[in-house]
């Protein structure tokens, strides 16, 4: 009876000791994070919807491991917000690199930079079945397609012949290929523009889930230090192509807003 009753107390003693190495971690604040300790950081952020820690040997070093069930859904909203504003930024730099063009022809004052544009738009129309017979052909749409897939009326000609009688029909013509260029990426959609690369939607895609996995060593004199060993997973694949360090992924878990 006395064996089996150490025995007990030596099984409860080692679990409690394991349970004690994932509250030493947990509570214990790192010298490069002193704002606060591990386990505050980590559980009081909102990338997380659940956080999962265990204990775990490698090599004879004990070792946490935590493992962060990230929140997607804030994360892909500020990734397309982002994205959304990347694309009209580098969309209304494109379309000035073109009315400047078209500006330093066009002499008549009946229309500036914001008319023109105007003008075109009301004239000209990207053609949704064009793009796409150009898509199913190469893959992509390359700069010398973008004119072919712009189609304009001929009042757009008249109305720029009638304010520049003295241009020769070369220098008009030019003038209508900025124009459609203007126009065809102020109509482009996102989608489109995505299409236009050569990227498939899948590649686009937000993923649906994510893990965040660190570990901890817990060393002989009760500090602990973050390992290099670290694991970042989307939709159930492992990001093998990360650049990011463990120190920048803990770190995030510190920031608040």
């Amino acid at each position: 009876m006395k064996y089996v009753l150490s025995a007990v107390l030596a099984a409860l003693f080692l679990a409690g000791c394991g349970e004690d190495e994932v509250e030493l971690v947990k509570n214990y604040t790192l010298p490069d994070f002193k704002s606060m300790s591990i386990g505050t950081a980590i559980e009081g952020s909102k990338i997380c919807k659940s956080v999962t820690w265990s204990k775990e040997e490698n090599g004879g070093l004990k070792m946490v491991k935590m493992v962060c069930d990230v929140d997607v859904e804030p994360i892909n909203i500020k990734m397309k917000e982002s994205k959304v504003e990347r694309f009209k930024s580098s969309k209304q730099e494109t379309i000035n690199t073109y009315l400047d063009g078209v500006m330093a022809l066009y002499e008549s004052k009946a229309y500036d930079m914001q008319g023109l544009l105007k003008l075109a738009n009301e004239h000209c129309k990207l053609s949704e079945a064009k793009f796409q017979e150009v898509l199913k052909t190469k893959g992509k749409i390359e700069y010398y397609d973008e004119n072919g897939l712009v189609d304009c009326d001929d009042k757009l000609k008249e109305e720029l012949r009638k304010e520049n009688s003295n241009k020769s029909d070369t220098t008009i013509d030019y003038i209508i290929g900025n124009l459609k260029r203007t126009v065809y990426y102020s109509q482009i959609t996102l989608d489109q523009y995505d299409a236009s690369l050569g990227l498939k939607k899948s590649d686009n895609d937000a993923p649906s889930q994510a893990t965040v996995e660190l570990n901890f060593i817990v060393n002989a004199d009760k500090s602990v230090s973050l390992s290099d060993k670290f694991k970042l997973t989307a939709d159930g694949k492992e990001d093998t192509d990360s650049k990011m360090k463990p120190q920048n992924i803990l770190a995030g878990f510190y920031e608040r807003q």
